[in-house]
C-alpha cells in the first residue's frame, strides 16, 4: 500500500479486477476528433481546408494503430508475404488475438472506424465537386486532372475500408461503385452493386424483395449495367427477378445516380468522343457581372447593362458567385435501416400509386421558405441521427462455411469506476427533467394567474367559448416544457415567430414613435385599398431555383441580351401568380419590363406568329399569360406613378400611359382570339384589369365607373364557380372576387361620405361624431320618433332621457337608408388601418368636448376590433410570411390604444361612466385574449432563460422589442385589472369578498411579472397602480405581503412582515417622494403598532419609516403650530398645582391648544410622529441606565422628546404620547443624575425644570387616559401600568433627596395683588405638602398593582409610601383629614408584607441570580425602627419578621422579652439576608448592620461598639485603602446613589473620629477629595470632614487653641533668628514632638484642601502648633544669645553702610543688575536697608503677623521632609509661595545670628535700592529656580507704611499673583503624585474585593 491514501475516494472492493480503461480513453478522443471534422465538413465548402485538417488528425489517432483496426485486405496482404510465411503453408493461418473486449468498447471500435474511412472518403468527392462549381475550366478537363483521379482512388479506399467494418451498408456500395464507374473499373462497380444487392439474402430460399431504397437503387443500376453488356445470363439469376418486373417511378429516377456530378463511362460500351473542333469559348461575348447569385440580381443586371452599353447583337455571358444548391447534396451520414425500409417498400410500389407521394416531395423540396425556416434545426436534427446507434448487419455466415454464431453473452463483468460515475452522472442530468424542474415556478405562476382571470371573468359574464379555451389552452400549456412548439392559434404563432425568426426590418414598425395621422381624403384612399390581410397564404419567391440552368443555358448558348430579357421574363412569369415576390424582384421585373419594353412586344409578336412550330398549343398559353401579366404589371405602374401622392415627372407619366395602352390593344387582342377552352381565368382578369383602367381613365364620370365595376360583379356573379383569383405581386388587384368588385363599388359610394369627414377637420366636433358614430358602434345610436311622425332625433347612448321620454326609441340599425348600410359592407371589407383611423378620429371628437368617458369607449372599441382583426379568416388565409409584418403593425396599434386607454382607467374618474355590463364583457375578453398573445413572449423568455433556446440576436433592436413586449404585457395585465375592478364595482353580488379578490389578482400578476423581471415595464406603471389600488382597499388579508413587495420593487424598502420574503424582481429603486409617502404612512403605522418595539428596531421596517421620513422632510409650522408649540412651553415651567393632580384623576385636566391644518395634519392623525419618537426613544432605552457602565448619549433621547412633541402639537389629545413626553424628561432628569452628582450640586435648576416638565406631561397623559374607551385600554394594558407606576415614582423621588421637594417648591413664582395698603406679591396657589405627595403617589401604585398584581414594585412602593406617612412629624402640620387618615402601625405591616407576599411568589430566580431582597430588608429595617421609635414591642416586631419567608431558625418562634435581646435577634436577620445577597448588592443591609451596632445618634459613643460597626463596614464595604464598594441596585431610583455614599461617609467619618484612627481617616479624605463628584453636597461633606479630621488631630496631639496672640511683643530679628532654628531643628530625623507632628498632618490637609473649604480652621491649627513649637522648642533650642546676634547686625550694618558710596542714579541697581553671587543673598547679609531722604531707617513696628507665622511653619514642615542638607544648599520657598526659603545661617558658625532680621523687609529695601537682586525674569537669573530671597509680600500682609515705603508697589500684586499660582502649581504637584499611589492601591484593593 501506497504511504498516502486520499480519503475521498472510495477503495475499489478488489483492486486486482480494475480494468485498464486506456482503450476507451482513445476511443472517446478519436470520436470527439471525429465529430470536429464533421462539423465543419458539414459547414461548407468555405471550411473544407480546417475540415481537412480534422480529418488528418483523427487518422492520426491510436485507435487506428490497434491490429483489430486493420482491414481484412491489408491483413492477407500482410500474411502472404514470404516472410509471415510458416514452415507448413498447407495449414491454414490462425486468426490475431486481440485483445478481450470487457467493457464493451470492440463494440464501438469498429463503429468509430467505419464512420471515419465512409464521411473521409465522402469529403474526397465533396471536394471533387466543389472543384467543379468554382474553377471556371471546363468540368471534364477537371475530372481528367491527376489530382482529382488521385482524390477518387482515394474516396474507393476509404469506402471499401469502411465497407470492410460494416458490409451492410447498400448506399455505401452504391458510391464505390460510381467512384468505381468514374475511373472506369466496371469491374469494381458491378462487384459493388451485387455486394448491394445481395445483403442478408439468400436468393436460393426464395424471390425476396429490396428492403431498403438504396438497395433498389442498386438492383435498377446493375440491371442497366447488365443491360448494355447483354449479360442475360446474369439477368436470369433470381435475385434480379424484382428489379426486372418492376420498374421506378419517374420522380424516383432523378436520385438513381448518387454522384450525378461525375461522368460514367460504363453507361456505353462506345469510345470517349474527342471534343469538337468549334471553340465557342473564343468567340466575342459580354460578359455580365452578377454580384449576387439570384434571379433579382441577374435580371437588374441586365438592366444595367442595357443602360450603360446599350442593345448589341453579341452574345451574354453571365460571371456570378456560386450558386447554393437547393437540394441538400450531403449524404446522410448515419443511415437508420427502418426508414430506409419503408421508403424502399414506398418506391417499389406502381408508378400510378408513387406519383402523388414523389410529387409532394417535390413540392416541399421546392419551397425555399421552408429550407430556410428549418435550417436551425439541421443542425440538431444530424446530431440526433448521429447519436442513434447504427445497426450492425452481417453477411450470412452461410456463405463463408462456419457454423451460425451462437446470440451474444451477456458478460457481467466489473467496470471501471469511472464509467460508472459517469453514467451515473448521465442519469442525473436529465435535460428535460433540468427543464421542467426550472419551468415549473414560472408555469406555476402562469397557471395561478390565469386560473384567476378565468374565474373572475366567468362570474363577470364573459361566456364567449373562444376566450374560455383560449384561457384553457394557456392553462393546458402549464403543464408542457415545450409551450411554444405546441402554439396552434396563428397569431400566437406569429408572435413566436416574430421571435425566433426575427427581421429587424419588420420589427421597425413595433419600435417606432406614433405619427401624427394624416387627415385627408388620401389617407381615406390609401386605407381604402385591400389590406394586406386579404391576401392567401403564397410562398416566397425562391431566388436561387433553377438558376443555374438558366445561367449554364445561357453560357452555353449563344443568345443576345433581348433573348435572355425575354426568356428571364417567362421565367418570371411562371412564378406571378404562385409565389410572393420580394419588393427587389418587383422592382427588377419593373425595370426589365419598362427598359427593354419594345423588345418583350417584339418577341411577343414573333413567339406568337412561329408558335405552331412546336408545342404550339402550350406555347400559346404561356404567351397568353405573359401578355396579361405585362398588361397587369403596366396597368400596376401607371396607378402608382400617377397617384396623387406621386411625385414622378410628366414625361415617365406620358410614356408609361404609352405602353400601358399598348400592352391594353395586345391582351385585348388575345383575349378576343382566346379560344374556348383556354383558361377561363385570363379573360376575368383581363375584364377586371379593363375595369381598373377605366378607372384610372381621365375623363371618366364616377357613375360610369360604378356601372362598370357593378356589371363586373353581375358578370362574376354568373359563373357556377366562384371566381377567387389571387395575384399577389400586383398591389392594385391583388384579389379578383365578387367580394372585391362589391370592395371597390362600396368604396366609390362611401367616398361621399369620408369625403365630407376629412374636409370638416375637427373645427365641429359635433358633426364627426354624429357621421362616424352610427357607422362604427351602430348599436349605441337610436333614432327618436314622436307620435309615429316623420321628425327623428339621433340619440347617442341615450345621454338625454329627459328629452326623449315621451318618445319611441328605434335602434338606428332597424331604420338605416341604403347609404348607411353600404357604409357598413364597406368597412366589413376594408383594413384594420381604416377603421382603427375612424375610430381614433371618432374619440378626438369625443375629446374636443371633454366626453372623456366616450373616449375611453372608443379606445376600447379599438382594442377590440384589432383583436378580432386578428381571427378573421382574411387574416387566418395569408401566409406566415405575410401574416408576420401585419401581425407586428397591428400590435403597435394595440400598444398605442393600451397607453391611452390605460392612463385614462388610471387618471380619470369618469371613464367607466357609460361603460355598461356589455361593453366591459367585450372589452374584458379582447383583454383577455390578448394575454393569451402576448404571455407568448414570456414563454419564450422563459425558454431562454433555462437554456433551452437562444435568442436570434444580440442586437439593439431585438432587444428593444422584448423590451416592447413586455411593456404591452405589463399594460395589458393593469388595463384588465381596471376592467375587472369596474365590473365587480357593478356586480357586486357575484363576490363574497371582492377587495380580496382584487388583490389576489393584483398579487397573481405581480408575481408572474417579477419572476421573470419585468414588473419594472412601462416605468413601472403596474406598482404603481397596485401601490395605489393596495392603499385603497381595507379589508384585504395578508396585505402587508403584497404591499411589501410592491414597495421593495419601487423604492427598495423592505417591510421585515408578512409570511412571505421579498423577492429581488430587478426593480431599480426610485427616489421617495413626499406625496407618495404621506399615502403609505397609514399602513405602515399599523405595521409598526403590530410589532413590539424592540423588534421594530431590528427589522427592516425600521429601516423603512426612517427612509420615509426622510423623504417627507421637516414638519412645516404655521401660527397655530407655533401658538400650540408656546403653550406647552409653559405650561411645562408653570409650578405644579396640587389641585390639577387631583382633577387629573377624574379626567379634567386638558391643554388649551388650537387645532392645527397642516399638510402634516394627516401624518399626525396616524400617529406618525410618535411613531418617530418611539423609535427614538425606545433606541436610546435599549440599554437599560442599570446596566450602562458610562453615561450615554442623549441624542436619541432629544430627538424622540422633539417627535412627541410635535404630535402634540397636533393631537394634545393624545394620553400616550404625553406619557412617552414625561419618560423622556426623566430619563433626560436620570442621566444628569446618575453618573454623577455635579449637576445635583451645583446646577439644581435644571434638574427642576425637568422634574416639573416631567410631572405635568404624567399629569395630562393620566388625565386623557381617563377619556380613552375601555376596550382602547385593554390593548395598551402595559402602558397604562408604566404611566401609574411611573408617575408615582417621579412623585416620591421628586419628595425625597436628592431633589428634596424642589419641583413642588415655586416660592419664585408669585404674582402681584394691588390692595389698598399697596402692593403686595402672593403665592399662586399652596405648595404641596410631602405628606399629600406621599398619599398621592401611594394611590398611584395602587392603580398600577390593579392593572399588575404580581409586579411586586407596586406594593413595595406602597408600602415606602405609607412608611413615610407614618413617620410624618409633627402631625400639627398635616390637616384634618389626613390626621384622620394616616396610616396607623398595622396598616404599615400590612403593606410591607403584602411587598414581601407579592415578592416571593415571583418564579424562583435562575441559577447564578440573586433573589429580590428589597421588600425583605424593608420590613426588617421598619421592623427596628417602629421597635426604636417604642411604636411596637420586640415580641411583636420578631413575629411579623418570623412570618416572612427569610426568617431566621425557618420561621420558628423566638422568644424577646427585652430589648437588650432584640439587637442580636436583628442582627442575625440582617446577617441571613447577607447570606442571600452572594453579589453584595445590597449595600443597605450592611449599613444597617453598622448602625446597630453603633448609634450614631447617641450621646455616648462607645470604642467597642464603633469597632463593631467599622468591622462590620471594613468586611463588606470598606477597603484597606479606604475604598468604598457600594453598588447601584437594580431598584435604586438614579441619584440616590450618591445620597446613600454621602451618608455613609458620614456615618464612617464618625466612627474614625470615635476610634481616633488618623490613619484610615487621612486615606478616607484623600478618597473623598479624588471623587467629589460621587457624593452628593459635597463641598459640605468634605468641610464636615475636614472639621472632624482637625478636631481629632487636636484631641490625639493635644494642641489647644491659643486664644491670645503670644507675638505682639516678639520682634521680628527675634522671631526670624527662632524659626530658623526650629527649621534646621525640623529636619534632623531624630527631632520629634507632637506639635510638629500635628503641624505635618495639619499642613498636608491644607495641600489636600487646596483651597475647597476656607482655610481658617486649618490656618489656627498650623498657627496653634507653631506657637507650641516656638515657645516650647524654639526658645530652649541651642545657640548664641538672641540680644547678642541683634546687636551684632546692627553693628556690621552700619559699617557696610558708611564705607558704601552713594549710587549717581537711584535706578542704577535695576539698569545695572548685579550678578547673583553679588547680590548679598548667599553667605553674611549685606546691608540691604536703603536710607531714605533724611538718612535714617525707619524702625519697624513690633509683633509677628499671622502670615509670618504660617508661613514659617510651612518652612518648618518643608524642612523637616527634606532632612538634613549641606550648607551650601539652598532651600525651598514655603508651601504657600513656593519661593521665600528659609533663613541662611550662613558658612560657619557666627553667622546664623546674622541672618535674622526680617528677610521680607529686606527684600522690599533691595527692591526699593535696586542694587542686589536681578531684575525679575533676567537673562543673568532665574527668580523661579536660584533666588533664596523672599517674594513681595501680600498687600495685605504690609503695613500701611511699609507699603508707602515701595518704589514700585505694582510688584506686590505681581508678587501675589506668583504665589498663588506656585501654590496651585505645588498643590496639583502633590495631588498629581498622591493620585498615582492611590490609583495603584486602587487597583490594589480592587483585587482584594475581588479575593474576598
Amino acid at each position: 500500500m501506497p504511504a498516502f491514501s486520499a480519503i475521498n475516494v472510495e477503495p475499489e472492493e478488489n483492486i486486482d479486477e480494475e480494468i485498464d480503461n486506456t482503450r476507451e480513453i482513445q476511443i472517446d478522443e478519436a470520436l470527439k476528433r471525429f465529430q470536429t471534422a464533421l462539423k465543419l465538413h458539414a459547414q461548407g465548402p468555405k471550411h473544407y481546408e480546417d475540415a481537412s485538417h480534422a480529418y488528418e488528425s483523427l487518422f492520426e489517432s491510436d485507435i487506428f494503430r490497434y491490429p483489430e483496426s486493420a482491414t481484412d485486405f491489408e491483413r492477407a496482404e500482410r500474411q502472404s508475404e514470404p516472410r509471415n510465411l510458416g514452415l507448413d503453408v498447407a495449414f491454414p493461418q490462425s486468426l490475431d488475438v486481440a485483445q478481450a473486449d470487457i467493457d464493451g468498447t470492440g463494440s464501438s471500435l469498429p463503429q468509430t472506424l467505419y464512420l471515419a474511412y465512409k464521411n473521409h472518403g465522402q469529403f474526397a468527392l465533396d471536394s471533387i465537386k466543389h472543384k467543379i462549381k468554382t474553377e471556371g475550366r471546363d468540368a471534364k478537363s477537371i475530372l481528367e486532372d491527376e489530382k482529382v483521379l488521385m482524390d477518387a482512388q482515394r474516396a474507393l479506399y476509404e469506402f471499401s475500408a469502411a465497407l470492410d467494418f460494416d458490409p451492410s451498408d447498400a448506399e455505401l456500395w452504391r458510391r464505390a461503385a460510381r467512384v468505381g464507374a468514374f475511373l472506369s473499373s466496371a469491374r469494381i462497380s458491378r462487384y459493388c452493386l451485387e455486394a448491394a444487392i445481395e445483403l442478408d439474402d439468400d436468393p436460393a430460399v426464395e424471390e425476396v424483395e429490396p428492403p431498403s431504397l438504396a438497395e433498389g437503387f442498386a438492383g435498377e443500376q446493375l440491371r442497366r449495367q447488365l443491360s448494355v453488356l447483354s449479360d442475360d445470363l446474369s439477368l436470369s439469376h433470381p435475385i434480379m427477378t424484382p428489379f426486372l418486373k418492376r420498374s421506378i417511378p419517374e420522380s424516383l429516377k432523378r436520385h438513381l445516380d448518387p454522384l450525378p456530378f461525375l461522368p460514367n463511362p460504363t453507361d456505353s460500351l462506345a469510345s470517349p468522343q474527342t471534343p469538337s473542333a468549334l471553340d465557342r469559348e473564343k468567340l466575342r461575348r459580354v460578359v455580365v457581372h452578377v454580384p449576387v447569385a439570384s434571379w433579382t440580381d441577374l435580371g437588374m443586371s441586365l438592366v444595367h447593362s442595357v443602360a450603360n452599353g446599350g442593345l448589341s447583337g453579341e452574345a451574354i455571358s453571365f460571371e456570378l458567385p456560386e450558386i447554393p444548391d437547393t437540394q441538400d447534396d450531403i449524404q446522410m451520414l448515419v443511415d437508420r435501416s427502418k426508414p430506409e425500409k419503408s421508403r424502399g417498400k414506398r418506391a417499389m410500389q406502381p408508378a400510378s400509386e408513387g406519383k402523388p407521394a414523389a410529387q409532394a416531395k417535390d413540392d416541399h423540396s421546392d419551397s425555399p421558405k421552408e429550407c430556410s425556416a428549418d435550417n436551425g434545426n439541421t443542425a440538431e436534427d444530424a446530431r440526433a441521427e448521429r447519436s442513434v446507434s447504427i445497426l450492425s448487419r452481417k453477411r450470412s455466415q452461410s456463405t463463408a462455411g462456419l457454423p451460425d454464431g451462437v446470440e451474444e453473452e451477456v458478460v457481467d463483468q466489473k467496470r471501471s469506476k469511472r464509467i460508472r460515475r459517469r453514467e451515473t452522472a448521465g442519469e442525473a442530468m436529465d435535460t428535460n427533467t433540468q427543464f421542467a424542474t426550472q419551468l415549473q415556478p414560472f408555469q406555476a405562476a402562469d397557471q395561478n394567474l390565469f386560473q384567476i382571470t378565468r374565474n373572475m371573468v366567468e362570474n363577470l359574464g364573459v361566456t364567449g367559448r373562444d376566450t374560455l379555451d383560449r384561457l384553457a389552452e394557456v392553462l393546458d400549456s402549464c403543464a408542457s416544457p415545450t409551450r411554444t412548439a405546441k402554439l396552434e392559434r396563428p397569431a400566437l404563432i406569429d408572435l413566436r415567430d416574430s421571435l425566433i425568426k426575427f427581421n429587424e426590418e419588420n420589427t421597425r414598425v413595433v419600435l417606432s414613435k406614433k405619427e401624427a395621422s394624416s387627415i385627408g381624403f388620401s389617407s381615406f384612399l390609401e386605407h381604402s385599398k385591400p389590406g394586406t390581410q386579404s391576401k392567401p397564404e403564397m410562398p416566397v419567391f425562391h431566388e436561387t431555383r433553377r438558376l443555374r440552368i438558366f445561367v449554364e443555358r445561357v453560357n452555353a448558348g449563344w443568345m443576345g441580351v433581348q433573348d435572355v430579357a425575354f426568356e428571364w421574363v417567362k421565367h418570371v412569369c411562371a412564378t406571378y401568380l404562385t409565389s410572393k415576390w420580394p419588393d427587389a424582384m418587383k422592382t427588377a421585373v419593373v425595370q426589365v419590363i419598362s427598359h427593354l419594353d419594345e423588345d418583350i412586344w417584339n418577341r411577343m409578336h414573333y413567339e406568337l406568329k412561329h408558335h405552331s412550330f412546336e408545342n404550339p398549343a402550350r406555347t400559346l398559353s404561356t404567351i397568353d399569360e405573359m401578355i396579361q401579366m405585362l398588361f397587369e404589371l403596366h396597368l400596376d405602374v401607371y396607378e402608382r406613378i400617377t397617384n396623387p401622392s406621386s411625385a414622378v415627372d410628366f414625361g415617365i407619366r406620358v410614356e408609361t400611359k404609352g405602353r400601358l395602352g399598348r400592352w391594353f390593344s395586345f391582351a385585348s387582342q388575345m383575349s378576343r382570339d382566346r379560344p374556348e377552352s383556354a383558361d377561363h381565368s385570363l379573360s376575368i382578369r383581363f375584364l377586371w384589369s379593363a375595369v381598373f383602367s377605366v378607372t384610372l381613365t381621365e375623363g371618366v364620370s364616377r357613375d360610369h365607373v360604378l356601372q362598370c365595376w357593378k356589371s363586373l360583379r353581375d358578370r362574376l356573379g354568373e359563373e357556377q364557380e366562384s371566381i377567387d383569383i389571387r395575384l399577389p405581386n400586383n398591389a392594385i388587384m391583388p384579389e379578383v372576387s365578387a367580394h372585391a368588385a362589391d370592395r371597390e363599388i362600396s368604396k366609390l359610394t362611401t367616398m361621399d361620405f369620408f369625403l365630407g369627414l376629412f374636409q370638416n377637420d375637427l373645427g365641429d366636433p359635433i358633426s364627426v361624431i354624429e357621421s362616424l358614430e352610427p357607422v362604427l358602434n351602430p348599436s349605441s345610436v337610436y333614432i327618436a320618433t314622436r307620435d309615429s311622425r316623420a321628425s327623428e332625433a339621433l340619440v347617442v347612448d341615450q345621454d338625454l332621457e329627459e328629452q326623449t321620454s315621451s318618445r319611441e326609441k328605434l335602434p338606428i340599425s332597424e331604420a338605416a337608408n341604403q347609404g348607411l348600410r353600404d357604409l357598413w359592407k364597406f368597412l366589413l371589407g376594408t383594413s384594420t388601418e381604416l377603421r382603427l383611423f375612424l375610430w381614433g378620429r371618432l374619440g378626438e371628437a369625443y375629446d374636443a368636448i371633454d366626453y372623456k368617458t366616450k373616449q375611453f369607449s372608443c379606445l376600447l372599441k379599438s382594442i377590440e376590433m384589432i383583436v378580432s382583426d386578428l381571427e378573421q379568416d382574411s387574416y387566418l388565409a395569408m401566409s406566415a410570411e405575410a401574416r408576420r409584418p401585419l401581425f407586428l403593425k397591428m400590435l403597435k396599434s394595440l400598444d398605442d390604444s393600451l397607453i391611452q386607454a390605460l392612463s385614462m382607467a388610471l387618471n380619470d374618474a369618469t371613464a367607466f361612466d357609460i361603460i355598461d355590463d356589455e361593453h366591459l364583457q367585450s372589452s374584458m375578453s379582447a383583454l383577455a385574449k390578448l394575454c393569451c398573445i402576448l404571455h407568448v413572449s414570456c414563454m419564450y423568455e422563459d425558454e431562454v432563460r433555462i437554456g433551452m433556446r437562444h435568442h436570434p440576436s444580440n442586437g439593439a433592436t431585438f432587444q428593444s422589442f422584448l423590451t416592447k413586449l413586455r411593456e404591452m404585457q405589463v399594460r395589458n395585465w393593469s388595463l384588465l385589472y381596471t376592467m375587472l375592478k369596474a365590473g365587480i364595482a357593478q356586480n357586486k353580488s357575484g363576490f363574497t369578498t371582492p377587495e380580496s379578490d382584487l388583490a389576489d389578482y393584483l398579487a397573481a400578476i405581480h408575481q408572474v411579472l417579477g419572476l421573470r423581471k419585468f414588473c419594472k415595464a412601462s416605468n413601472k406603471i403596474f406598482l404603481k397602480m397596485m401601490r395605489v389600488e393596495l392603499l385603497k382597499q381595507n379589508l384585504i388579508d395578508n396585505w402587508e405581503d403584497h404591499l411589501g413587495q410592491v414597495l421593495y420593487d419601487l423604492y427598495g424598502l423592505k417591510l421585515g412582515v408578512g409570511l412571505s420574503e421579498v423577492q429581488d424582481h430587478g426593480c431599480p429603486p426610485e427616489k421617495l417622494e413626499r406625496r407618495n409617502t404621506t399615502a403609505l404612512v397609514e399602513r405602515i403605522s399599523v405595521l409598526a403598532n403590530r410589532m413590539p418595539m424592540k423588534d421594530l428596531l431590528k427589522s427592516d421596517l425600521k429601516n423603512t419609516i426612517e427612509h420615509m421620513q426622510q423623504a417627507i422632510g421637516q414638519t412645516k409650522s404655521n401660527q397655530q403650530f407655533i401658538q400650540n408649540l408656546r403653550i406647552f412651553n409653559q405650561t411645562l415651567q408653570k409650578p405644579i398645582p396640587p389641585l390639577r393632580l387631583y382633577e387629573a384623576l377624574k379626567g379634567n385636566v386638558s391643554m388649551d391648544a388650537v387645532t392645527v391644518n397642516t399638510p402634516d395634519s394627516a401624518l399626525a392623525k396616524h400617529r406618525w410622529f410618535f411613531l418617530l419618537g418611539m423609535i427614538a426613544f425606545t433606541k436610546f432605552k435599549g440599554v437599560d441606565l442599570n446596566r450602562r457602565q458610562t453615561p450615554g448619549a442623549t441624542d436619541d433621547l432629544r430627538i424622540g422628546a422633539t417627535f412627541l412633541r410635535q404630535q402634540l402639537q397636533f393631537t394634545p389629545d393624545q394620553w400616550d404620547a404625553w406619557f412617552r413626553l414625561a419618560e423622556c424628561f426623566d430619563y433626560e432628569l436620570d442621566e444628569s443624575v446618575l453618573w454623577t452628582a455635579d449637576k445635583m450640586n451645583k446646577e439644581r435648576a435644571e434638574l427642576v425644570k425637568y422634574q416639573r416638565s416631567a410631572i405635568h406631561c404624567y399629569t395630562l397623559a393620566l388625565s386623557h387616559s381617563r377619556n380613552v374607551l375601555p376596550h382602547a385600554l385593554d390593548e395598551c394594558i402595559d402602558d397604562i401600568h408604566d404611566l401609574y407606576y411611573k408617575f408615582g415614582m417621579r412623585m416620591y423621588a421628586s419628595s425625597r433627596e436628592p431633589f428634596a421637594m424642589e419641583p413642588f417648591l415655586h416660592s419664585e413664582h408669585k404674582r402681584f395683588v394691588i390692595l389698598e395698603s399697596g402692593v403686595e406679591s402672593k403665592e399662586l396657589h399652596s405648595q404641596m405638602q410631602d405628606y399629600k405627595i406621599w398619599k398621592y403617589a401611594a394611590r398611584l401604585f395602587k392603580k398600577a398593582m390593579e392593572v399588575k398584581p404580581k409586579q411586586w414594585q407596586n406594593p413595595y412602593m406602597v408600602a415606602k409610601c405609607i412608611w413615610k406617612m407614618y413617620q410624618k412629624q409633627p402631625l400639627t402640620a398635616l390637616d384634618f383629614r389626613d390626621r384622620q387618615d394616616r396610616p396607623t402601625v398595622q396598616t404599615v405591616i400590612s403593606a410591607l408584607e403584602k411587598a414581601v407576599e407579592v415578592v416571593s411568589a415571583l418564579p424562583k430566580p435562575r441559577h447564578g441570580q440573586d433573589p429580590i431582597l428589597e421588600p425583605h430588608y424593608k420590613i426588617v429595617s421598619i421592623m427596628h425602627k417602629l421597635l426604636m421609635r417604642g411604636d411596637i414591642a420586640p415580641q411583636e416586631a420578631a413575629d411579623v419578621l418570623q412570618r416572612q419567608p427569610y426568617a431566621i431558625q425557618n420561621g420558628e418562634h423566638v422568644e424577646i422579652n427585652e430589648l437588650e435581646d432584640w439587637e442580636p435577634y436583628v442582627i442575625k436577620t440582617l446577617t441571613h439576608l447577607r447570606e442571600k445577597d452572594r453579589s453584595n448588592w445590597q449595600h443597605r443591609i450592611i449599613m444597617r448592620h453598622a448602625r446597630i451596632l453603633f448609634d450614631e445618634n447617641a450621646e455616648e459613643q462607645g470604642y467597642v461598639q464603633a469597632m463593631a460597626a467599622f468591622g462590620v463596614l471594613r468586611e463588606s464595604m470598606l477597603t484597606k485603602t479606604m475604598v468604598m464598594n457600594v453598588w447601584k441596585c437594580d431598584a435604586e431610583r438614579p441619584g440616590r446613589h450618591h445620597v446613600y455614599t454621602e451618608q455613609y461617609v458620614r456615618f464612617v467619618v464618625k466612627l474614625l473620629v470615635v476610634l481616633k484612627d488618623r490613619t484610615n481617616f487621612e486615606a478616607l479624605l484623600r478618597r473623598l477629595r479624588k471623587k467629589g463628584a460621587d457624593f452628593y453636597h459635597f463641598n459640605d461633606l468634605w468641610q464636615t470632614c475636614c472639621i472632624a479630621y482637625l478636631r481629632l488631630i487636636r484631641q490625639t496631639y493635644q494642641i489647644s487653641p491659643v486664644l491670645e496672640d503670644d507675638f505682639k511683643v516678639t520682634s521680628p530679628e527675634e522671631f526670624d533668628i527662632i524659626t530658623s532654628r526650629i527649621s534646621d531643628w525640623s529636619s534632623d530625623s531624630s527631632s520629634s514632638h507632637p506639635a510638629l507632628s500635628a503641624l505635618q498632618e495639619t499642613i498636608e490637609l491644607k495641600k489636600l484642601n487646596a483651597g475647597l473649604m476656607k482655610a481658617g480652621a486649618i490656618d489656627d491649627l498650623i498657627s496653634d502648633c507653631y506657637t507650641a513649637l516656638y515657645f516650647e522648642i524654639g526658645k530652649s533650642l541651642p545657640g548664641p544669645a538672641v540680644s547678642a546676634l541683634i546687636a551684632e547686625r546692627e553693628q556690621a550694618r552700619q559699617s557696610d553702610k558708611a564705607s558704601e558710596p552713594k549710587p549717581s542714579n537711584p535706578l542704577s541697581s535695576l539698569l545695572n543688575p548685579q550678578s547673583h553671587e553679588n547680590s548679598g543673598a548667599e553667605g553674611v547679609a549685606a546691608d540691604a536697608t536703603p536710607a531714605n531722604n533724611e538718612g535714617a531707617q525707619r524702625p519697624r513696628k513690633p509683633g509677628i503677623r499671622r502670615a509670618d507665622v504660617l508661613r514659617k511653619a510651612e518652612q518648618a514642615v518643608l524642612r523637616a521632609q527634606e532632612g538634613p542638607r549641606p550648607t551650601s544648599t539652598k532651600s525651598r520657598g514655603s508651601v504657600s509661595s513656593g519661593k521665600t526659603p528659609a533663613a541662611d545661617e550662613g558658612k560657619d558658625g557666627d553667622s546664623h545670628g546674622e541672618t535674622a532680621p526680617d528677610e521680607d523687609v529686606e527684600m522690599k529695601d533691595e527692591e526699593a535700592d535696586g542694587d542686589l537682586s536681578s531684575a525679575p525674569g533676567s537673562v543673568h537669573d532665574s527668580a523661579d529656580d536660584e533666588s533664596d530671597l523672599s517674594d513681595v509680600p501680600p498687600e495685605d500682609v504690609l503695613d500701611e507704611d511699609e507699603a508707602q515705603q515701595l518704589m514700585f508697589p505694582n510688584l506686590i500684586r505681581r508678587s501675589a499673583d506668583t504665589v498663588v499660582d506656585s501654590d496651585a502649581s505645588e498643590s496639583e504637584g502633590a495631588d498629581s503624585s498622591a493620585e498615582e499611589v492611590e490609583e495603584v492601591e486602587e487597583a490594589e484593593e480592587t483585587e482584594e474585593g475581588d479575593a474576598e
